[in-house]
């Protein structure tokens, strides 16, 4: 018998011809055994009324329900209420404006349960308002961008950096409400799933692109890294301080193994690394700094040129990487 996979929907004043395209596509998918949970977070009865007829009129495949937050909590705490009502055994999350290819959770399914995996994702093609193709995989938008998968290593490149994008992902149920509450102050959704599925066991990964995301003016290709950061003070508080008390906060979560708590020992260590050549510029942080060229040498390059570089110049090198 077919394993049962929910989809899970968050809307928020979706635009009427990107959600009816996105609708479309799940009413399409050609896995039979679905069910669409949606949750409408527009906190607005007209914007709730809406969405409930534009589903009505386009899912006919797939049984589905819809409820509506009683107030607006944003995109992640709609995830983890979505997530604590799913009861298949799977979830796929799905954002309302984006067009899934037709096969996209009979190839992920098909690869958990031939690899035993927890968490699966694949690549994404790229495109704008228009339905036309800007990119053929997400790795030509994001030049830095690694996917990994497997077991070895994958915990600790996590939690370093993510790589999975939440509309490819489709993860266990099991493990999906294992890890909630979701971790709101420090992780998007999709981060905090694949941390913890890689703690527990193996994630797969598809090369080809499952999904087209969609790039429009009311969103974003990820969470800018560097959001709000304009000068090296702001680095190091909302950047290299942030990421300490996240690490000091995984040391202290039950989710984790003993193994797993001392990658995220050696992470905060390296960190920790980082923050002292910032606040004394010695030569024996520097060359710590250097020692980690391995590690991440982008990353190292990047930190010592903002750091030892006058202050106009830090700012002109952080504005180019947060565009």
């Amino acid at each position: 018998m077919q394993k049962k996979v929910e989809i899970v929907l968050a809307t928020y004043k979706p635009n009427r011809i990107f959600f009816e395209k996105l609708l479309k596509s799940l009413n399409e998918q050609d896995y039979s055994n679905l069910f669409l949970r949606i949750r409408d977070d527009s906190d607005d009865e007209i914007e709730s009324e809406k969405v409930k007829k534009i589903v009505e009129r386009e899912i006919k495949n797939i049984p589905f329900s819809l409820k509506t937050n009683e107030r607006n909590l944003g995109s992640n705490k709609t995830f983890e209420l979505l997530t604590e009502e799913a009861i298949g055994d799977y979830i796929a999350y799905c954002d309302q404006d984006d067009i899934w290819e037709r096969n996209k959770i009979s190839e992920l399914i098909a690869r958990m349960e031939s690899e035993n995996s927890l968490l699966g994702y694949s690549d994404l093609s790229v495109i704008n308002e228009e339905d036309k193709l800007l990119a053929d995989s997400f790795k030509d938008i994001n030049k830095r961008l690694k996917h990994v998968y497997g077991e070895s290593g994958v915990f600790e490149y996590l939690l370093r950096r993510p790589c999975v994008t939440g509309c490819t992902m489709m993860i266990r149920t099991n493990i999906a409400k294992e890890a909630l509450p979701f971790c709101s102050e420090f992780y998007v959704h999709d981060h905090w799933l694949s941390l913890v599925s890689a703690s527990k066991g193996k994630i797969s990964y598809i090369a080809e692109p499952l999904i087209r995301y969609r790039i429009h003016d009311n969103n974003q290709i990820g969470s800018k890294m560097l959001d709000g950061i304009k000068s090296k003070e702001d680095y190091f508080e909302k950047k290299l301080l942030k990421d300490r008390r996240k690490f000091e906060f995984l040391l202290n979560v039950d989710l984790f193994p003993i193994e797993k708590k001392e990658k995220i020992q050696l992470t905060l260590d390296y960190l920790n690394h980082r923050i002292s050549f910032f606040r004394k510029r010695k030569i024996h942080n520097f060359f710590k700094m250097i020692s980690y060229f391995q590690t991440d040498l982008q990353l190292i390059l990047f930190e010592i040129a903002i750091c030892l570089l006058p202050n106009k110049i830090s700012e002109k090198l952080l504005e180019k990487f947060s565009s």
